[in-house]
């Protein structure tokens, strides 16, 4: 599940179509928005530490080093300044990739790990549904690396479906998350700033070479943009959610829509079933 901006309702198409599809097949789904992961919000389920999530950040043995120049030379992420009797190193900026380390004539630069963050996981193995969240560290900025850790982890479930819930927006965090998928949900509303960032997030989908299809949220607020975007372009139109006090009432208590009424299964069977249908 994929949005151009936040708050169009990916979070709550990706929690419920979980739950709707765990009733029969064995389920895992992945909260990768790891700046702000909210499904266990409405999951309410008890998680348990699986893993930390570390990149190692140069540590500079100024004694012997020289001051050649060549780690700052060649770090494509400016995280390194050298000046003619000190290197400074800018944390923040490392990704973490040991090019400076492995490059230094001198073997005067240490790699020390720095932890980024945590991998979560969902307590209860008895369920058919297994839920990840990663958690990035408060003042840490690089969402990636864990983004990868719990992609990997993705690859390894022997599940039926794995759902990614995937981060608003379309920088490096999407592009990573997004990566070798089989098929993207983007999940929009009527709206200027909805048809502005699905078009972004079109537009991602197609350079990485994904199929998608498009769900309109909210789609009876606002205007007909969507559906003629849709009907201009021939894309593949999966679902149109309504306005729905019902959906409103459940989300601000932080409940699924599924268990509640028949109707919200019959919506995500119908979500299922076309997402198998697009995806042939």
């Amino acid at each position: 599940m994929a949005s151009g901006k936040g708050g169009t309702g990916k979070t709550t198409i990706a929690v419920n179509l979980a739950l709707h599809l765990a009733k029969s097949r064995k389920v895992a789904l992945f909260d990768l928005d790891v700046e702000e992961p909210n499904d266990n919000h409405f999951l309410h389920s008890p998680l348990v530490h699986h893993q930390d999530v570390n990149i190692l950040r140069p540590i500079i043995n100024e004694s012997i080093c020289t001051h050649c120049g060549l780690c700052a030379e060649l770090c494509e992420f400016n995280a390194l300044a050298v000046l003619p009797d000190q290197v400074m190193v800018f944390a923040e900026l490392c990704h973490g990739c040991g090019l400076c380390s492995i490059a230094c004539p001198e073997k005067a630069i240490e790699e020390k790990p720095h932890q980024l963050g945590v991998i979560e996981k969902s307590e209860d193995t008895t369920s058919n549904l297994l839920f990840y969240e990663g958690r990035l560290r408060v003042g840490d900025a690089l969402a990636t690396p864990i983004i990868r850790e719990l992609k990997k982890i993705a690859r390894k479930e022997n599940h039926d479906v794995v759902i990614l819930d995937l981060p608003p927006g379309s920088a490096c965090p999407v592009i990573e998350a997004l990566s070798e998928t089989d098929f993207v949900v983007l999940v929009t509303e009527p709206t200027p700033a909805g048809e502005h960032d699905l078009l972004i997030a079109i537009d991602l989908a197609k350079q990485l070479k994904i199929p998608f299809g498009i769900v309109n949220n909210r789609s009876d607020v606002g205007d007909n943009r969507i559906n003629d975007l849709v009907f201009k372009e021939a894309y593949e139109l999966l679902l149109e959610i309504p306005h729905d006090k019902e959906i409103l009432h459940l989300y601000s208590n932080g409940l699924p829509l599924i268990g509640t009424t028949t109707k919200f299964d019959h919506m995500f069977s119908k979500l299922w079933d076309r997402i198998e249908e697009a995806m042939k």
